[in-house]
């Protein structure tokens, strides 16, 4: 905290009219005053007094600065009030600011007087001190043309200046002395008194100091209350009596609770209900006993409805869909295609049901031989005939389905099986031409090799 002394004047017009917003530069010495405002300029401030702030960071959004504090800010930063902010990187952040807003320990900010909004400093890196009561110099008188700034002891330069054309010229106040004043009067001890809820450091101030006000240590249990009963009187830390409670408080004399529960899943009991005293609500669930080989599941078929149990359909099972394309087709020897990605380390793919629908194209398939295979790892199990692939031009087409007939793999530590991927592939001799789809789907488990 600094401290800082009064300088008070007025201006007005030749004809003695007040001049509202003319504007007053507070200069150093050596002063130059050719130029509106001269230079160099003060630091002035608008109180006696100037407290100091710390910045933990600052953004800008929409022309407009946000400062936030690193701790509540001091009592003289409110909306209308000027700081002054300083040792920010980047630059464009420091300067004398007006305040906008105060949420907490976040403050924002805009130009002094203009309100022009600011263009981006950029992200802020570090630094940031604040001198609150700051006052922007030069400043305005008010609307009856008086003015006032505080400034530290010294000798200035006050030029005075209309922007607005109604003073013919300048006017330029030399060496003016603001020193500390002399006063009168007896005072040389200032006290302070609070209630005791409060504790006061700091007093009695016989010279400079501090007086600082706190919240005194209470008894646990203890609010802050009116009196216990009678008239209004003033508040008091004490401990809560009925009368403070809402009306109704207190007077509920059993309390009971019921369950229900799905009957074709759970069954309940409620054990310790009503309580009338004190007491514990007992909730007892149990699964009901179901059929072997039923499941808890939506309905087999249909829209959503309830879960019930029954058994497994085939639908239930995963299952993949395949499309094989003419190239796909084409290239069954050199490029088998993966119906069924491979599970992962320690599980194989056990295949239960091929469904294969095949697509007449404009050209029809030719075969050399060698058997449509689907393969895990060395597991293998070929198609008896290929003649499914065989099906003359558009729109015929033809179905084929049946059970993965079972085959076994080559021994090893992991079986060649494990982490295998389902594939579809040509043992021998690619088909020729042709140009027909086919969607392959593959119903299956996932279990483990171990």
């Amino acid at each position: 905290m600094s401290s800082q002394f009064r300088y008070d004047g007025r201006i007005q017009s030749t004809q003695g009219a007040a001049l509202a917003g003319a504007s007053i530069a507070v200069l150093t010495q050596p002063a130059v005053t050719t130029t509106q405002p001269g230079s160099p300029l003060a630091t002035i401030f608008a109180a006696a007094t100037s407290n100091a702030a710390a910045i933990s960071t600052a953004s800008w959004l929409a022309g407009v600065i946000s400062f936030t504090f690193s701790a509540p800010p001091p009592a003289d930063v409110v909306a209308g009030s000027f700081i002054s902010v300083s040792g920010i990187t980047p630059a464009g952040y420091n300067g004398i600011w007006q305040v906008v807003s105060v949420a907490g320990n976040v403050v924002t900010v805009t130009t002094p007087f203009t309100l022009v909004a600011i263009a981006n400093p950029g992200a802020y890196a570090a630094g940031g001190t604040v001198a609150t009561s700051a006052l922007p110099n030069p400043f305005f008188s008010d609307t009856l043309g008086n003015f006032s700034f505080y400034a530290a002891a010294g000798i200035f330069t006050v030029q005075l200046y209309d922007t607005l054309g109604r003073m013919p010229s300048q006017l330029v106040l030399g060496d003016q002395n603001v020193v500390a004043g002399g006063g009168s009067g007896s005072v040389t001890s200032v006290a302070l008194t609070m209630p005791s809820e409060f504790t006061v450091t700091g007093s009695p101030i016989s010279g400079a100091g501090t007086l600082a006000v706190t919240k005194a240590n209470q008894a646990a249990n203890q609010g802050f209350f009116g009196p216990t009963s009678g008239g209004p009187a003033a508040p008091a830390f004490r401990a809560l009596v009925a009368a403070d409670l809402p009306a109704g408080t207190g007077t509920v004399t059993s309390v009971a609770a019921t369950l229900s529960v799905p009957a074709a899943l759970l069954s309940q009991s409620v054990g310790g209900s009503p309580i009338t005293t004190n007491g514990t609500l007992a909730f007892t669930l149990t699964l009901v006993n179901q059929t072997a080989n039923t499941v808890f599941a939506g309905p087999s078929s249909g829209g959503p409805a309830p879960p019930t149990f029954r058994s497994i359909v085939a639908a239930d099972l995963p299952q993949i869909v395949t499309t094989l394309s003419s190239a796909n087709i084409l290239a069954l020897l050199t490029t088998p295609i993966t119906l069924v990605a491979a599970p992962g380390v320690g599980f194989t793919i056990v295949p239960l049901f091929i469904y294969i629908v095949f697509f007449g194209g404009g050209v029809a398939y030719t075969d050399a031989g060698g058997a449509v295979s689907f393969s895990l790892g060395s597991a293998s199990a070929a198609l008896a005939s290929n003649a499914i692939f065989l099906v003359t031009v558009s729109p015929n087409k033809r179905i084929q389905t049946f059970p993965w007939p079972g085959a076994t793999d080559t021994a090893g530590n992991p079986p060649t099986d494990d982490n295998a991927a389902l594939t579809i592939s040509k043992v021998t001799n690619n088909f020729a031409a042709g140009t027909g789809t086919a969607k392959i789907t593959v119903q299956y488990l996932v279990l483990p090799t171990t």
